[in-house]
């Protein structure tokens, strides 16, 4: 069997080159980063891993974003990661080098969604909620100080100094007025139908056909805009308010958290789970909405109101 020299063995192992260098989140249809935020951004080296590091660049062609880390030394099928700055708005395009030879693009938006929050924004939102857990605030309040915090709002939410003419004695009224103030992107009210039960009865299950209809109306909502969206929500025709924030910065592995004053909830939960934690919390709240009612029933109507910056 004829041999092969080392040079023309480094040469052939040497020509496998990366694919390409793309998002490690096939689901991203566009990547887009608020202005003044940093995130952690994570792309995948395509092509099969033949032991064999290269030299790999990003070059960017403004200076929109900025990342912490532009180069590396890697082997194909290896995530790099960066962390990506909005610094302006518009568009960015990296151009991916492996040892100086263009290999592909990617694309980066600077822009201003206002329905979209940074994961410092959301902090304000979970500092206060501690606040609100010791000191046992009472639901509706404790849900619009934390907006306030989130939105840096003094004047059209309850501080500790003013409620700020808040009508607080009703959720939907409540955010009726929030709604109009230019706080709310859009929302959506389920109705009875939705449950198997209420009135009378208490919700054990969703109706035929509505199992997924909170986890469709959040994903709508939400749509390809990457980083955390808050929703105020309240269940039972208004008998408890709560925010819930869904971190969608990366798709492929979205989650939510519940914020209300009785407890913290944990650690954020995969969102393939939303439609189940809602539905148990309809069913585990029944008994004290109903008991309410002289008739000792409870409507299951609730509603949730996707929150904006102004």
């Amino acid at each position: 069997m004829a041999g092969v020299s080392y040079n023309t063995w480094f040469k052939v192992a040497r020509e496998i080159f990366p694919t390409s260098v793309n998002f490690e989140c096939t689901k991203i249809a566009e990547y887009n980063i608020s202005l003044n935020e940093t995130r952690e951004m994570r792309c995948k080296v395509g092509g099969k891993n033949d032991d064999k590091r290269r030299d790999l660049k990003f070059e960017l062609n403004n200076s929109n974003i900025s990342l912490s880390t532009s180069e590396w030394s890697v082997e194909n099928e290896w995530v790099i990661r960066t962390n990506v700055t909005g610094k302006k708005l518009g568009e960015t395009l990296i151009t991916v080098k492996v040892e100086g030879k263009k290999l592909n693009t990617i694309k980066i938006k600077c822009i201003d969604h206002k329905d979209v929050f940074s994961e410092k924004d959301v902090e304000r939102l979970v500092e206060e909620n501690k606040i609100s857990i010791s000191r046992h605030t009472a639901c509706i309040i404790a849900a619009d100080k934390q907006l306030g915090k989130l939105l840096l709002n003094n004047t059209h939410f309850i501080t500790e100094t003013s409620n700020n003419k808040a009508n607080v004695y009703n959720a939907y009224t409540r955010i009726d007025q929030i709604k109009d103030y230019g706080f709310v992107k859009n929302f959506q009210i389920f109705e009875q139908s939705t449950f198997k039960g209420g009135g009378n009865y208490q919700p054990k299950e969703y109706s035929s056909g509505k199992q997924n209809v909170i986890s469709n109306y959040l994903k709508n909502a939400i749509g390809s805009k990457l980083g955390y969206h808050v929703f105020y929500f309240t269940i039972l025709n208004g008998y408890h308010v709560l925010l819930l924030v869904v971190n969608a910065s990366n798709p492929c592995d979205m989650k939510f958290k519940i914020y209300d004053q009785l407890r913290d909830r944990g650690d954020y939960q995969n969102f393939s789970l939303i439609d189940d934690k809602l539905l148990e919390m309809n069913v585990n709240n029944w008994s004290g909405a109903a008991s309410l009612t002289r008739d000792k029933t409870a409507s299951t109507k609730f509603g949730i109101w996707k929150i904006q910056k102004k």
